[in-house]
């Protein structure tokens, strides 16, 4: 086959030159002709090798600096908040957590569910409908033990009959509870929340604004573990989110 390769745009005349043969054999015995010869018959081989092993080691690239949280947290509101604001909640929060899964540092992520208000049309319902999807794919599954609510959003669950919340303690309050005060916690009234601060950046420059400030609509609550569909799941990560709570909270 290497032969032939080598002969495959010669004359008739060289491909019958019984010279031409024993310089095309002779050709292909040397470390280039080799190489040459390999290269001709399995390039798309190796290409296709090569891509394979490209696409491989992005994904263990994307896997190992992928951070991996040591606690979620749910924030169901009705409008969106600033990244900025996100970021500041969740490094102050990460300050009082623990390193759950070893990695050498503590990583609080806050994922939004931003739906619209229920008294009015939805500005953007696929949005609507994709939060809502996330959010009760997190319920379910107890990725988040700690949630993030303002004041429409967490009487919304309520009164829909979710029964999300949980006591301040962690106690499961009857159906038809109503004492929603007892299911959560102003987030600028937690001590180690209070003073944190976050830079804004404007048209005419950075700004530094109050954490408390910010977030002044919004409350801290536990979800209702025992009595709910995850009772029994995830129960160390259930206690360590209730500590985190805790530290917040007092």
């Amino acid at each position: 086959m290497a032969r032939e390769r080598y002969l495959l745009h010669a004359g008739e005349d060289t491909i019958h030159d019984p010279n031409a043969e024993k310089k095309a054999e002779k050709t292909v015995e040397t470390p280039q002709g080799k190489w040459d010869n390999f290269w001709y018959y399995h390039k798309i081989h190796v290409l296709i090798g090569a891509f394979v092993l490209l696409i491989a080691g992005y994904f263990i690239w994307s896997a190992v600096r992928t951070v991996q949280p040591d606690y979620t947290i749910g924030m169901i509101t009705r409008q969106n908040y600033p990244q900025e604001a996100i970021n500041s909640l969740e490094n102050e929060m990460a300050k009082y957590g623990k390193d759950l899964n070893k990695d050498g540092k503590v990583v609080v992520q806050i994922n939004q569910y931003t739906i619209s208000s229920s008294k009015g049309q939805a500005a953007n319902p696929q949005m609507d409908m994709a939060y809502q999807t996330k959010m009760t794919a997190d319920i379910t599954e107890g990725i988040s033990m700690i949630f993030i609510t303002d004041d429409e959003s967490f009487r919304s669950q309520e009164q829909q009959g979710n029964h999300m919340f949980a006591y301040l303690d962690g106690s499961t309050p009857k159906d038809t509870a109503t004492d929603y005060d007892k299911m959560r916690f102003s987030v600028p009234k937690c001590p180690k929340l209070a003073n944190g601060s976050v830079k804004i950046n404007l048209i005419s420059g950075s700004k530094d604004i109050k954490l408390s400030a910010l977030t002044k609509d919004l409350s801290l609550s536990m979800r209702v573990y025992y009595g709910s569909g995850i009772q029994g799941k995830q129960k160390d990560y259930y206690e360590a989110s209730k500590a985190l709570f805790q530290k917040l909270t007092t």
